[in-house]
């Protein structure tokens, strides 16, 4: 693991440029970042995107694997916050760790930025969503990125055991053109609200590589998004 990665999750804290410690407020899990490795060193994407990218954790975890690629690549993180909420840390820790080769900030609301990528045509491989977590924006990203991610390519999502996340995986889970990859599941109880497995197993979507309500939640792109202009399931 990066020096600067295991600072951060040993310590709990992230130094500004003046020096000053700041705590890691919500960091990913090391099982989760692990996953994000592991699937950015097989997917080998040229080009991804992260929704959300704060102090940079998840981030560092992605350029980690970009960085055993051993190939040019380009990440895009969006964050409207990353100057006034968290001081260009996430940056910052970028370059400290070696990776600012592969990291390109969009400091714009996602629903402004990714608009503009599939504008611009971009294709992508892999992406992260982890930015404003209710039900309605989060779609909005996964939108957008849909429409951007090349088949085989793979969509990351956190905190999926929210209810508002698990809800619009369930959603998801309707598509013909995706399937559960791989999933890590939280060290504190299943939220009785939801069980994201049954759900998923209601609409045929394979569910063998997870257990009920994972927090972090990978799925791949397996074909074309053919849906009709009228296409409708319940979820």
């Amino acid at each position: 693991m990066n020096p600067v990665l295991e600072e951060m999750l040993r310590s709990g804290q992230v130094t500004d440029a003046a020096g000053a410690h700041r705590k890691l407020i919500g960091p990913m899990s090391r099982a989760g970042g692990e996953l994000i490795r592991e699937i950015f060193e097989s997917v080998k994407p040229d080009v991804s995107v992260e929704t959300g990218f704060a102090y940079g954790v998840a981030t560092l975890f992605a350029c980690a694997g970009l960085e055993h690629n051993q190939k040019p690549a380009r990440h895009i993180v969006i964050d409207p916050l990353q100057s006034s909420m968290f001081h260009m840390i996430g940056m910052l820790n970028i370059e400290r760790a070696g990776y600012g080769r592969f990291v390109e900030l969009r400091e714009a609301p996602s629903e402004i930025a990714l608009p503009e990528l599939l504008a611009a045509d971009t294709r992508i491989q892999a992406a992260i969503i982890d930015g404003f977590h209710t039900f309605d924006h989060a779609l909005v990203d996964f939108f957008y990125i849909n429409k951007m991610l090349e088949i085989g390519g793979v969509v990351i999502f956190d905190d999926v055991n929210l209810p508002s996340l698990a809800r619009l995986i369930a959603h998801i889970a309707t598509y013909p053109c995706y399937r559960v990859l791989k999933a890590t599941t939280p060290p504190r109880a299943p939220n009785p609200l939801v069980s994201l497995r049954r759900r998923l197993h209601r609409h045929r979507l394979s569910t063998s590589h997870m257990r009920d309500n994972p927090r972090i939640l990978a799925l791949q792109k397996i074909a074309p998004d053919t849906r009709e202009w009228d296409w409708h399931a319940d979820f």
